[in-house]
């Protein structure tokens, strides 16, 4: 029997599809679910429907919900986290205040100044969860979905380093499947090796049947109509000479080669503020589970079992099958041209002795160049958050390659202010360590 608590648990598209994979493993038909959310009326409505699915599947898992973490971990085994503070008003802020600047993007959660502000903002909050499990449920293990993911997963390590802490993330996974489409390989034949950071790994590795298949996707590559499909991905492939995993929308802001030009926007068709359009799509579904459950009839809220990798883990180490996913953990030499101490996206085994994360050959030093730029920027935000040292906000900003090709430095430190002022309501107080004081003096 694992008890496993779901953090963000109001965010229903999310824990639907969680809730019904676990149940519909034999392995864990005897869950205790514990739902945990701060908005009553998410958390009311992702209860109603998690006792229906509960129900739909034929098994009796209790459900307990909690709109606050005081009690919520205790006897806990796994704690899955997918919060998203501020919701949809702070990931427009993250949006509009920028573009105000001339900094366009596409999702802004990972890399970039929407980035940077979604970690300070998340980052506090995730460090709340992990202390509450620390002394509610010390021996629990942590899966963390929240984004931004490497810097979450870092800084909960940096400050809880005796916390079982993964983050899972599935564009890998993804982005194998959208290569085995590319090259008409069948998926289960494909084979891959990834190592890099969260949504900027890359495929070192990728072959069929022991034959190398980046010969036939650079050819692939070539055919306009297939490059328009992928055309960021394709391009970074083609001067880089390996492809690159997440999406082609994410990676457009992850440089300052596709954003910073009207012109090349167009040519690489990229999305300018597609992630708004999402969420405002799982508002949608939400609204619409909470108007199913007001119905007084049997609902069908059971979905079909699908690649989750919450489900999978956990699974994994109650029947004792080895299970692999690519996981983001602290780089203890995992990857050897990338800084120790950083979280890092490598192949990772579970069963039930343990989790392993596997070592892999260093980068090609192309690779590894650009990993370093963006984890530069991820350890000042960690540590800014971590220290609330504001003058390190300012300096991540600098780093970025998006802000730092279209912002002087004035414009930088004015985009910050502004970033604060409009996100006041989310972060804790920031102040100046050692700017602050020089200046003065």
């Amino acid at each position: 029997m694992a008890t496993i608590a779901i953090v963000g648990a109001g965010s229903t598209e999310f824990t639907r599809q969680v809730v019904s994979d676990i149940v519909r493993s034999p392995a864990l038909k005897d869950t205790i679910f514990h739902l945990i959310d701060i908005n009553p009326e998410r958390l009311s409505t992702a209860s109603g429907m998690v006792k229906s699915i509960v129900q739909e599947a034929g098994c009796s898992c209790p459900v307990k919900v909690f709109n606050g973490l005081d009690g919520a971990l205790v006897g806990v085994d796994y704690c899955v986290n997918a919060i998203q503070v501020g919701g949809m008003s702070a990931t427009a802020v993250d949006f509009e205040v920028p573009e105000r600047y001339g900094i366009h993007q596409t999702i802004a959660d990972t890399l970039g100044i929407g980035g940077i502000f979604r970690g300070l903002r998340t980052i506090p909050v995730v460090l709340e969860i992990a202390e509450a499990l620390v002394s509610q449920a010390p021996k629990a293990v942590l899966l963390n979905y929240t984004n931004p993911m490497a810097m979450v997963v870092w800084a909960v390590h940096d400050l809880y380093p005796g916390l079982k802490t993964y983050g899972l993330c599935h564009s890998v996974y993804y982005t194998a499947h959208a290569i085995s489409e590319y090259l008409q390989v069948p998926f289960e034949e494909l084979e891959w090796t990834s190592a890099g950071i969260n949504h900027m790994a890359w495929m070192v590795t990728l072959q069929h049947r022991g034959r190398d298949l980046y010969p036939n996707l650079f050819r692939v590559a070539r055919d306009p109509k297939n490059f328009e499909k992928d055309a960021v991905r394709f391009e970074l492939m083609q001067r880089l000479g390996y492809f690159v995993t997440e999406s082609s929308e994410h990676n457009a802001e992850y440089t300052n080669y596709f954003l910073t030009d009207p012109k090349e926007i167009e040519r690489f068709n990229i999305p300018v503020g597609r992630y708004l359009l999402i969420s405002q799509s799982n508002v949608g579904e939400y609204e619409a589970i909470r108007e199913e459950l007001k119905k007084s009839r049997n609902h069908a809220f059971l979905m079909e079992a699908s690649s989750e990798y919450a489900p999978a883990f956990i699974n994994a180490q109650v029947t004792g099958d080895t299970w692999w996913f690519q996981g983001n953990v602290i780089n203890h030499g995992l990857i050897e041209n990338l800084p120790n101490g950083c979280c890092v996206e490598v192949p990772v085994l579970v069963n039930q002795h343990g989790i392993f994360p596997v070592k892999v050959p260093a980068l090609p030093p192309q690779l590894a160049a650009l990993n370093r730029h963006a984890i530069a920027v991820q350890e000042l935000t960690v540590k800014a958050a971590v220290t609330r040292d504001r003058d390190l906000i300012y300096q991540a900003a600098m780093m970025d390659p998006l802000v730092s090709s279209i912002l002087s430095l004035d414009q930088v430190w004015n985009l910050v202010d502004d970033l604060l002022k409009a996100h006041a309501a989310w972060l804790p107080q920031y102040s100046s360590k050692r700017l602050g004081r020089l200046m003065q003096d």
